[in-house]
């Protein structure tokens, strides 16, 4: 019995990513070669600074958490769930807001990131650092360059 409860305890358990998990992931240079069209040389100079995170009315939870750590911004999902969950959220959301627990990250906002922000940085931002966007629609981009912050 105790055998069978440690290996549901184990499987239950989420691996960390393997290497080929971690190979397959792009950067948001890659993004900007395959949205923008640009060449290698731009995409790494448009990145160069940071990136802003566009978030539309549409976005959800699971499609930011994915697509943080499909750009490479973050190495564990679900980690970085729970830090959504229990960090500090000091600006209340809009209604429309993307809910994470008992906190927000608003939409039709901009989020400045870049390569060295740890976990815990990217979630202060995302909870407490909303750029509002009123004009959302003018690019269809989830990354857009130059997001130096301010």
């Amino acid at each position: 019995m105790a055998l069978l409860l440690l290996d549901i305890l184990f499987l239950n358990k989420p691996l960390p990513p393997t290497s080929e998990d971690l190979d397959s992931r792009k950067t948001v240079e890659d993004y900007f070669m395959e949205h923008m069209r640009v060449s290698a040389e731009e995409a790494k100079t448009m990145a160069s600074d940071g990136v802003m995170l566009r978030l539309s009315p549409n976005s959800t939870l699971q499609g930011v958490v994915g697509n943080l750590y499909y750009y490479g911004f973050v190495d564990d999902e679900s980690k970085f769930e729970k830090l959504l969950k229990t960090s500090t959220d000091s600006t209340p959301g809009k209604e429309t807001s993307i809910k994470s627990g008992d906190n927000t990250i608003d939409v039709n906002s901009n989020y400045y990131l870049n390569y060295s922000m740890s976990d815990e940085e990217i979630v202060d931002t995302l909870l407490n650092k909303a750029k509002f966007e009123p004009n959302f629609t003018q690019y269809n981009y989830l990354f857009m360059p130059s997001g130096r912050a301010s």
